[in-house]
């Protein structure tokens, strides 16, 4: 018969003390050590971690993005920095997949740039579904429910209604997405996504309504397949998996979102503090015993002294142009309380705090907080290159699992209605998507600390062959065909006014003398 075991607090067996050969052979894993006995997190899978916590941790970050300036500013700072005022396509479509010739493909990359800016900048606004911006402002928007909720949802619908496209994209909030009636996660259903055997998302279940907008109304969920028949996109859902079996994004601002309510709450005190104390409170000293004072406050008839003293107060003010004297009655002074606030740990403190925030978000402190009073040249140069290597691995990686899929579906459309000029011989779209639709995506220009440094060695990259127009003009956020195609029309302008424009706009730059830095 078995002896009864012995629980802990948390209603599980306590296992009995090893001897020290038996010691754990990690630390991590050690049961006794004073930092890690009591942290014993129960294992759960990432999706199981994250379906019946999502909820509460988007309403928290919605809350604290409408209310915080360092929220809001980190969220701002990542769209702005990913996505600026929306992208340029730069199409590259594979020539050897194709079977054409590269002349081919660069007339073929030509006529969809051309389309797409159109299709992309039309002042009807027709890319977007409710017509309520461009397609950089829809992209924007996309982005931001990235950063802010973990992941992007889209539909991509066909609307016909006088627009040169039918095809048009509305952004859906992700608290949209769920379970129909709730219902508890099942293998094939989880987080409002349908899966397959294979974990291949299928449908999508979307509310038609957002459930905090009419809590008396019955919800109702549509059951939205994520591509046709033959393969064209209609549900777009962009996230970034941290985990094997997760369905759902996770908000990037999670790990921080608890320091991040401290630091508001912190900044809020000090700054009541500050104001409670920039009110200078005084304190009149009397000889009056404590019995007379207690007559005084009592509300009763005044005694002599007090009488005395009201009419002298009366008497005594001495009235100066935005001031005023007054003299105290003899025996009588005036003591101010000292101020502690605001306190001189404070700034470090918040500082510190958000140096944290500003690394999780993916941006520099400087870039979260616009203060650059503390950065040198070198510095701010190598927090920018690593804050871009990291913003561009989360562009591109946004780019493959949203843009790509609005782009495929409307070039499908472009090339159906013969608006592309298509190379002699060259397959159909369905047989040869992939070929077709590659594509590189310029967004905001990286920036120069120093633009005179950068672009002599910008130009020192180019004449080595170690860089190119296209890659120097991305970098910038420029597109170098539109770029060049400009200077040859200001070329012409200039030779059509008799100016030279080959001329050099200034002469050889001096060298810095000897043990000039």
């Amino acid at each position: 018969m078995n002896a009864p075991a012995i629980l802990d607090a948390s209603g599980r067996p306590i296992e009995p003390t090893r001897s020290k050969a038996m010691a754990s052979a990690y630390v991590a894993a050690s049961r006794d050590h004073q930092d890690m006995a009591t942290w014993m997190p129960f294992g759960q899978s990432a999706q199981a971690a994250l379906s019946y916590e999502r909820d509460l941790i988007a309403a928290r970050i919605h809350d604290i993005a409408r209310n915080d300036g360092w929220a809001s500013a980190a969220l701002d700072r990542q769209v702005d920095n990913v996505v600026g005022s929306g992208w340029i396509l730069s199409a590259k479509p594979n020539a050897a997949s194709l079977g054409i010739d590269p002349d081919a493909a660069i007339e073929l990359a030509d006529s969809i740039e051309s389309a797409w800016t159109d299709y992309a900048d039309d002042p009807g606004f027709f890319c977007d579904a409710g017509r309520n911006g461009p397609a950089g402002a829809q992209l924007a928007l996309a982005y931001r429910h990235r950063v802010m909720d973990g992941e992007a949802l889209a539909i991509l619908y066909w609307l016909p209604r006088g627009g040169p496209y039918a095809t048009a994209i509305q952004i859906i909030d992700p608290d949209r997405l769920s379970n129909p009636l709730y219902r508890m996660d099942t293998p094939n259903l989880r987080g409002g996504v349908e899966l397959d055997d294979y974990g291949v998302s299928v449908a999508y279940h979307i509310q038609v309504r957002h459930p905090g907008d009419d809590l008396l109304a019955l919800p109702i969920w549509e059951r939205v397949e994520r591509e046709t028949a033959w393969g064209r996109p209609v549900v777009i859902h962009a996230r970034e998996l941290g985990r094997a079996g997760q369905v759902r994004g996770a908000a990037p601002l999670s790990p921080i979102l608890k320091k991040l309510k401290q630091v508001t709450r912190y900044d809020e005190a000090e700054l009541q503090a500050a104001v409670l104390n920039a009110i200078l409170a005084a304190f009149v000293t009397t000889p009056m015993d404590h019995e007379m004072a207690s007559e005084a406050l009592s509300g009763g008839e005044l005694p002599a002294y007090q009488k005395e003293r009201l009419a002298y107060y009366k008497d005594a003010p001495l009235r100066l142009p935005g001031a005023q004297v007054g003299f105290l009655y003899p025996g009588e002074q005036v003591n101010f309380t000292p101020t502690q606030h605001p306190n001189n740990n404070a700034e470090s403190f918040i500082r510190s705090a958000l140096r944290n925030v500003a690394s999780t978000a993916g941006i520099s402190y400087e870039q979260l907080t616009m203060d650059w009073s503390q950065v040198n040249y070198s510095s701010a140069r190598a927090a920018l290159i690593e804050v871009w290597r990291g913003l561009t691995a989360r562009k591109n990686n946004f780019a493959a699992q949203f843009m790509q899929q609005w782009y495929a579906a409307w070039l499908e459309e472009a090339i159906d209605l013969g608006h592309i000029v298509m190379p002699k011989g060259a397959p159909p779209f369905a047989a040869k998507r992939a070929a077709y639709t590659r594509a590189d995506w310029i967004g905001p220009g990286r920036g120069w600390v120093d633009p005179l440094k950068e672009a002599d060695a910008a130009v020192t990259r180019l004449d080595g062959n170690l860089s190119t127009f296209e890659r120097e003009g991305a970098e910038q956020g420029r597109d170098w065909r539109s770029d060049a195609m400009q200077r040859r029309r200001e070329q012409k302008f200039f030779e059509k006014l008799g100016i030279n424009s080959n001329q050099p706009l200034r002469t050889a730059r001096p060298q810095p003398d000897q043990g000039q830095s």
